[in-house]
Order: C-alpha cells, then structure tokens, then sequence
C-alpha cells in the first residue's frame, strides 16, 4: 500500500497549529503503522475506515488530544478499547517520551499491537488484555496514570465509570465525541463528579478529507479518589448508566 492510497497526507500540516512538530522519522511511522493496520485488517477487522479517509480519520483524530491537553513529560497515558491501538500508537510516536499502556479485550486485536509496537520500534508500550471494566479494580491499575484516553468506546456516561477509575488525583481523562453529542457529554456530568471528576468540554475544529469538522474533547480532570465499587459490571452500567435518571 502507497502513501497515496493512505489519503491526503497534507492533512498532518494542521498540527503545526496545535504546537506539534512532527520529525520526518515520526512522519514514517506513522505511514508504517497506517500499513500495518490495513495489511492486517484483510484479516480481521481492526478499522472500517477506508484507506483514503485514514490520516484525517485515524491520525489527526488521534493527535487532536494533544491540542487539547499537554501530558506531563513521561506521563503514564492509558488507551482503553484501543482496538487498531487508536488514539494511543499515533500520540505515542508524536510523544516518544510517554509511557503508554494499550488495553483492549480481544485476543487477535493484542497480537496486532504487539506486533506493532515491535515493528514501530517503540519503547515503552505494555500491551494488556483485559476488560476495562474489571482491570480497573487491580492494584496496579487502579488510579496509577495521569492521563486516560478513549474514543468511540461507549456512551459518555458509562465512559466516565470506566476512565475515571484509572486516573491518579490530579490527573485528567480525555473522551473523544463527535460535535452531535452533546446532550450525551451533558447527561454525563452527574456521573462524572460521583467518580470524582471535574468536567471541561473543549472544542476543536480540524480538517479530515471530508471537509471542516469539530471535534468535543471531553476532559475530565480526577479531584477525589473514586468509590471502590466503581466501575460496576458491564450489564449493570448499561442498564443503569451511572448519573443518569432512569
């Protein structure tokens, strides 16, 4: 697959409007793991984004987080239901300096970021298969990172319950949402300071090969440890979101 067919590579100009300098070494790895994911979704399915949206769609989707929020350096960031390893590879190689944990609960999905990340050369990447819901009450999960970051994962409430869980105080995570969904972010406030967080919406307008698009980045920054009993089973977060009024 040529950078051609790895849509418009042009788009990666807009992240010099953020404070991002991307080297031309980054710039090739990032080529190298759009390649590696499209190689191996004709195996499995890791994206259904085709090949012609992927800069805009995958990597400045991604990178936008870093326009949004500036990590501490060697920050402990934490991608849940990473799946292709989005947003957490691309803030990765734009963040070398990161120390980046990939969790996702699929078997064929941890072999690819394995993979990846060995290919990619990058250090400091742990691979962990687990549901999010349940690694969160492990000791060595459990509040231990600065930053956690999610996309298209679940609905904001229920994002909330399983983020927050994971960030130390004083930390912050980061949810990406679409510009439609705000009354979800909204509905989502009740939970967010049950879990000990404290919500900022911020907005950023960027570029795909569709067109202008806004992107809400949710962030929640961790004031107070959460209740051990967060996050709950998945069957009961989904029949009773937490926050919200059935």
């Amino acid at each position: 697959m040529t950078q051609g067919q790895l849509g418009d590579w042009a788009l990666l100009e807009q992240v010099r409007a953020w404070g991002l300098s991307l080297t031309e070494t980054q710039r090739r790895a990032l080529q190298h793991y759009l390649e590696m994911v499209y190689a191996a979704n004709q195996r499995f399915n890791l994206t259904r984004v085709p090949p012609e949206q992927a800069v805009g769609r995958h990597l400045v989707d991604s990178l936008v987080l870093l326009a949004s929020d500036s990590p501490p350096d060697a920050a402990r960031v934490l991608d849940i239901g990473t799946g292709a390893g989005l947003p957490g590879i691309p803030l990765k190689i734009a963040r070398p300096d990161l120390r980046l944990t990939l969790l996702d609960s699929h078997g064929k999905t941890i072999d690819f970021l394995r993979e990846a990340s060995k290919q990619l050369n990058l250090s400091g990447v742990e691979v962990i298969q687990a549901r999010a819901e349940e690694w969160a009450h492990a000791p060595e999960a459990r509040e231990q990172f600065d930053r956690v970051v999610a996309r298209a994962v679940a609905q904001m409430p229920i994002l909330a319950e399983l983020m927050l869980p994971y960030v130390k105080i004083g930390g912050a995570a980061l949810a990406l949402k679409g510009a439609t969904e705000r009354a979800e972010i909204e509905q989502a406030r009740p939970a967010i300071a049950m879990l000990g967080g404290e919500m900022e919406l911020i907005e950023k307008a960027l570029t795909l090969e569709s067109g202008p698009v806004t992107r809400l980045v949710v962030r929640m920054e961790k004031r107070q440890p959460c209740n051990a009993r967060y996050p709950r089973r998945w069957s009961q977060m989904l029949r009773r979101p937490l926050g919200v009024s059935a």
